[in-house]
């Protein structure tokens, strides 16, 4: 038995920021106004009532937005039928508008999310008369506002969630899931690459490429309003130098706050707080795994959200390269580096210190995003490319004060014979495929072999001389800064050599 038969109240908020969006945001309000539970769910949802309130907040928008809100807003009050129907297959749904106040500057996307989150408990209707959250279950369910919901993604998201069950200690597993769906793209077939990998993603894959990108993408996010909660919400960048202060000596052991430290190094109060503001899909993202919260890709026949691409117009498009991969070194610090620790206070990572494969620009922007204490772990970089390897030979870098060496992957195979034949190469390309070329769950053969390599101690001169004893090699653990699926499978052919696993002693970030 599905586990919403026991509760008969689900509350779904949907969230909407809005800043400049008058070409898009009466399509997108629509969309979310008019949902529905489809033939294949009244079943299992027959005992389940719906209370759905879209909530938008406009972040101080110079164009039209707030004005077409508050029309949008007074046709559904005064006409019912809009979004009301005597069939049960219509959800009942409210529409809520919330505004910063006049004069005021745009706070950006994560401000105006949380606004939006608190415009129920600000409606007296809904505060009211709405039914206990402690009795029944209460989403969040994100849209941006250039994009369109599809009428079941509600209902097909909710008897997702609902489906999760109970855990051990009687705890629905749905109140610490972040849960995502398939979607496709307006245009059709743009950033195909992108959307392919994301819709294409097994329950696996989700996990082990965390550190890749936001696996679940945000406009597709279903999540617990008391998990949000516990979470702190979206980062708010400060606006003042009073603010600031405030951010800089908060107590950090209230939420989580993903901010590599080089956002907290601006001198300039203005800089430092537009580089807050971005980003904050991959904050919250990574906030929600460090608390140990599940991710949950929902697949259906058809897509559930249109995600808009306009190039230059989205928060995302003018987010720094740099700042992501910073605050996803800083995640993968926090969740895996410092992790669970074994005996004498140890993980596998800080225990012998770790290789990074890849001696190209994400490797080395990788390392340089590391805290000091973790950069002076890395042994060496690892590659394929013989030029780095003969000729380059070492990456000096001042900040850490070391020469770190540039050594050929397979130095690091468990077992030499099972390394790959002569090394296997691959062209990177972007370029869209034909059926089903790209998979990101294809079996890697890892059978070839080739001769084992010298394994002997090499001195490498630097500022202090050390020595690496190459048989220690084998044993490293491996973060792999060089991008995934581009390769036509070489590169994946090439780490499985190796013999790590995913996950514990290896990880992709890139």
């Amino acid at each position: 038995m599905l586990a919403h038969k026991m509760c008969t109240v689900v509350k779904v908020d949907v969230i909407i920021a809005v800043h400049n969006a008058q070409e898009t945001i009466e399509e997108t309000v629509k969309s979310a106004m008019h949902q529905e539970i489809p033939d294949n769910l009244l079943t299992s949802l027959s005992n389940v009532k719906f209370d759905v309130v879209v909530c938008c907040y406009n972040d101080a928008s110079t164009d039209n937005s707030i004005e077409m809100l508050y029309t949008l807003k007074e046709e559904y009050a005064n006409n019912a039928s809009l979004h009301h129907d005597e069939s049960k297959l219509i959800m009942n749904t409210t529409l809520l508008v919330g505004t910063a106040a006049e004069g005021t500057s745009s706070r950006g996307a994560g401000y105006a999310r949380n606004q939006a989150v608190k415009l129920r408990g600000m409606n007296t209707s809904h505060t009211n008369n709405s039914t206990d959250d402690a009795k029944c279950f209460h989403f969040l369910c994100i849209l941006d506002s250039d994009d369109i919901m599809h009428p079941t993604r509600i209902a097909e998201q909710t008897s997702a969630m609902m489906s999760l069950g109970y855990g051990q200690h009687g705890k629905h597993l749905s109140e610490k899931a972040l849960m995502g769906c398939q979607f496709d793209r307006i245009p059709r077939d743009s950033t195909w690459h992108y959307a392919t990998w994301a819709n294409s993603l097994s329950d696996k894959r989700v996990v082990l490429e965390q550190f890749r990108e936001c696996t679940l993408l945000q406009p597709t996010w279903f999540i617990s309003k008391s998990w949000f909660k516990s979470l702190g919400g979206w980062l708010e960048a400060p606006m003042s130098n009073e603010e600031m202060n405030k951010f800089k000596s908060a107590d950090s052991s209230n939420y989580y706050r993903l901010v590599h430290s080089s956002e907290l190094r601006q001198t300039s109060p203005g800089v430092m707080s537009q580089t807050l503001r971005l980003a904050e899909d991959t904050r919250l993202f990574y906030a929600h795994l460090r608390a140990e919260g599940t991710l949950h890709l929902h697949r259906t026949s058809a897509p559930l959200v249109s995600y808009r691409h306009r190039v230059g117009m989205s928060q995302s498009s003018g987010t720094p390269r740099k700042l992501l991969m910073q605050l996803r070194a800083k995640a993968w610090e926090d969740i895996v580096f410092f992790g669970k620790k074994g005996p004498n206070n140890e993980t596998v990572w800080s225990k012998n210190g770790f290789a990074i494969w890849g001696a190209g620009r994400d490797g080395k922007d990788f390392l340089k995003a590391l805290s000091p204490e973790v950069a002076s772990r890395v042994v060496c970089f690892v590659d394929v490319d013989s030029n780095k390897i003969e000729k380059i030979k070492f990456y000096d870098n001042p900040t850490i004060g070391r020469r770190i060496p540039i050594l050929h992957f397979s130095l690091l195979a468990k077992n030499a014979n099972k390394c790959v034949d002569n090394v296997v190469f691959g062209r990177v390309s972007k370029e869209k495929k034909n059926g089903d070329a790209f998979d990101t769950n294809k079996q890697i053969d890892t059978t070839r072999k080739c001769e084992e390599p010298k394994r002997k101690k090499q001195k490498t001169k630097s500022r202090h001389e050390e020595t690496i004893d190459l048989s220690v090699l084998q044993d490293l653990p491996v973060v792999v800064c060089v991008a995934m699926y581009r390769t036509n499978g070489a590169l994946e052919s090439n780490v499985a050599s190796i013999e790590r696993v995913e996950g514990k002693d290896l990880w992709h970030i890139s």
